[in-house]
């Protein structure tokens, strides 16, 4: 029998104590919080293991973003160095071809890029105008549009010139310009002279006096001379725009005649220092966008010069617009004549401000001239006084207080000089005199223009020395008193259409768009093709002369702009028109994105445009392939900053603007990949096959017009 102690012993087997202060209940909890701990510690990396993935992943699109932007960036870049490459080829193609035409051409006018042809041509025509005295006002007048041809030649050789970025032999250039608008004056003058000597071959059979008109396309030639010396007649009247004039007494028995020239050029407001756009100290915005611009990470890379600006294009104008830029009317600041310094400003209220205003209907040119003594016929023999050939001008009476001054130097002078003054200028005096014309019938007034008179001794356009001054909206007149006669010139607000209320360039058929540009007091819509530019709208307005007729752009704009249509703001145009100040560069680029992309899509103003800042352009745009307007559901706004471009949410339609980019759309560095991010199959293929001229010929417009900053 085992004893008890090990039967007792084997009862208590398997059984362990619990440690000291240790209960079941707190050995749970502590496996509890440990199995806690290591779920936090699992999440806690799986949490971060995400994060890391997400982190990658992010990196992953980033670079491919980035990647995407670069081609992209580098697409257009390449587009806009294509089309610029191309088109400087072609301008190189013309000017060859020009310069081949004029070799070719025996018309025996010279060619007025050689100096020395240029040089005899000028030389022995005055020669030959000093010593003639018998061509007849016809002849002069086509002596006068040759030259004005020749004229033509040269600023548009200089035009071309710049737009391929060679200003050698530009000085010689407008020394040529210079001379051949002397060689215009002294033809005109000796015609004039050569008809006065023999006044009365040219007699009115009704009032005896001499009274000669003729025209040529760009140049009216009228005049009066006092030849029958009759005290009942008070007044005399031209067909040239039918211009009135009274006689009074101090001049009914003087030997004077009345010349008046209108021509549709203005050869005197160049020389006045306001007719200069003033230097701007920020650099001119290029026409290609910058590597900064276009998302580029170096600032070096993809750098291109500026292609040459359409007008003088400039200017519009530079300008346009007498350019545009005004390509054509204007030049650069280092050609203007020797003037006061440039930070002057004018501060006589009655100086025409050149930079605000602008001629309309060309300038008058009326001068008063005392007639040669005439020819007797005594029996048998003609007796004529032998004097010497040129015109005796009569100057402006002088007022009382500087006829003393005025004499004292007159007497100081030589004798025989310039300064002398025949002893009926000393004597011949006037009272205000009644005076009114018809403005040009193919310009257009939208407010009273403003009349002035250009001082010589100023070189300036002056709005004094008239009194009464009527304007007969319905006859298209100007009445008003003044004793000065010499060119007189009506002017308007430069900047009158500005800014626009409105404008959209829409695609109409293949390789053609319609340009609308809605103003403040006029509506323009401009069909726009490769080469040529056509004016289709208004046709309530006096356009008849280029309404419906295809020129090339830089010609229309400055047809507009001598009509009195001037929508092609200048570079200091925000120096005269409450504007939204927008950054240049950006503005430039968005307008190529735009030409390059509208054959294929239409563009339109956005009203958010204006209050989105300086640093970001707002465009409407849609994709049309018709020749009809899009409708208004189809517009989308597209948000172009200066390293990208995406399409907004937002709409005109919305009471207020947020920034919310559309759903299920991209970032672009540029308008024109998010165009066509959603562009259909026909609307790519016809962008690829987008002519560079058609391109240009639209990027022309927008940059002379400025929409974006000026609507």
């Amino acid at each position: 029998m085992p004893p008890k102690g090990k039967k007792g012993k084997g009862k208590k087997a398997g059984k362990k104590a619990a440690p000291l202060g240790e209960t079941p209940d707190n050995i749970e909890e502590e496996q509890r919080l440990a199995a806690e701990r290591e779920a936090q510690r699992i999440a806690l990396e799986q949490e971060q293991e995400a994060k890391r993935a997400e982190k990658e992943a992010m990196e992953e699109m980033m670079k491919q973003e980035a990647e995407r932007f670069d081609t992209e960036t580098q697409v257009l870049q390449e587009m806009l160095n294509e089309n610029k490459s191309s088109l400087k080829d072609l301008r190189e193609q013309v000017r060859s071809q020009k310069i081949w035409d004029r070799f070719l051409l025996c018309n025996g006018t010279p060619d007025p890029t050689v100096q020395s042809e240029l040089n005899t041509f000028t030389s022995l025509s005055i020669d030959e105008t000093k010593s003639s005295t018998s061509q007849d006002v016809s002849g002069c007048l086509g002596d006068v549009e040759q030259a004005l041809d020749l004229i033509n030649e040269l600023e548009e050789v200089m035009t071309l010139d710049k737009q391929l970025e060679i200003n050698e032999g530009h000085d010689k250039f407008k020394e040529g310009i210079d001379s051949l608008q002397g060689l215009i004056e002294n033809k005109v003058d000796n015609v004039t002279f050569n008809v006065m000597r023999t006044a009365e071959k040219f007699a009115d059979p009704d009032s005896q006096n001499l009274l000669i008109e003729k025209e040529s396309p760009r140049v009216k030639f009228s005049l009066w001379g006092n030849l029958a010396k009759n005290p009942r007649q008070k007044s005399f009247k031209l067909d040239t725009d039918e211009f009135q004039m009274e006689i009074p007494k101090s001049l009914a028995n003087a030997d004077v005649a009345v010349r008046l020239i209108h021509t549709s050029f203005d050869f005197l407001s160049p020389k006045c220092k306001s007719f200069f756009s003033q230097k701007k100290k920020t650099p001119m915005p290029s026409r290609v966008p910058s590597a900064a611009h276009a998302g580029e990470p170096n600032e070096n890379e993809g750098a291109t010069a500026k292609p040459a600006d359409p007008i003088a294009e400039e200017t519009a104008i530079e300008n346009v617009l007498q350019a545009v830029e005004n390509e054509n009317l204007t030049e650069n600041q280092d050609n203007r004549p020797a003037t006061p310094s440039d930070v002057d400003e004018i501060e006589d209220e009655d100086v025409v401000d050149l930079r605000a205003m602008s001629t309309v209907g060309g300038v008058m040119y009326l001068d008063l001239l005392k007639l040669p003594p005439q020819a007797k016929k005594v029996g048998n023999w003609v007796i004529q006084d032998i004097t010497e050939n040129a015109l005796e001008r009569i100057p402006n009476p002088t007022p009382e207080d500087e006829k003393e001054e005025t004499a004292k130097e007159g007497e100081e002078g030589e004798e025989g000089g310039e300064a002398a003054i025949t002893q009926l200028t000393k004597e011949l005096t006037w009272p205000l005199l009644n005076m009114s014309f018809t403005v040009a019938s193919n310009a257009v007034f939208t407010e009273e223009p403003q009349l002035a008179r250009w001082e010589d001794s100023q070189q300036c356009w002056r709005t004094d020395g008239f009194e009464e001054v009527n304007f007969d909206d319905i006859n298209g007149s100007i009445s008003f008193k003044s004793q000065f006669i010499g060119p007189i010139c009506t002017f308007q607000d430069t900047y009158n259409n500005m800014p626009f209320q409105s404008w959209e360039i829409r695609p109409y058929g293949e390789g053609c768009v319609i340009f609308t540009l809605i103003a403040a007091s006029v509506e323009l819509e401009i069909s726009i093709k490769e080469n040529a530019c056509c004016l289709n709208s208004p046709e309530d307005m006096e356009l008849d002369g280029i309404r419906n007729k295809w020129l090339p752009a830089h010609i229309l704009m400055q047809k507009l702009v001598a009509a009195g249509i001037n929508v092609f703001p200048s570079e200091d145009a925000d120096k005269y028109v409450s504007i939204s100040v927008k950054d240049e560069e950006l503005e430039s680029s968005v307008y190529e994105q735009m030409a390059l992309a509208s054959s294929a899509f239409a563009f339109s103003w956005s009203r958010w445009n204006a209050d989105c800042g300086e640093k970001r352009q707002i465009v409407r745009a849609a994709e049309n392939l018709t020749t009809h307007p899009v409708d208004e559901d189809m517009w989308k706004n597209y948000s172009c900053e200066p390293r990208k471009s995406y399409a907004l949410k937002c709409t005109d339609d919305d009471d207020e603007m947020f920034d919310e980019k559309v759903e299920g759309t991209q970032f672009h560095p540029d308008i024109f990949h998010c165009l066509k991010e959603d562009a259909s199959s026909k609307a790519v293929d016809i962008l690829s096959n987008t002519s560079y001229t058609f391109v240009d010929n639209v990027s022309t417009w927008l940059f002379a017009t400025k929409v974006l900053t000026f609507s």
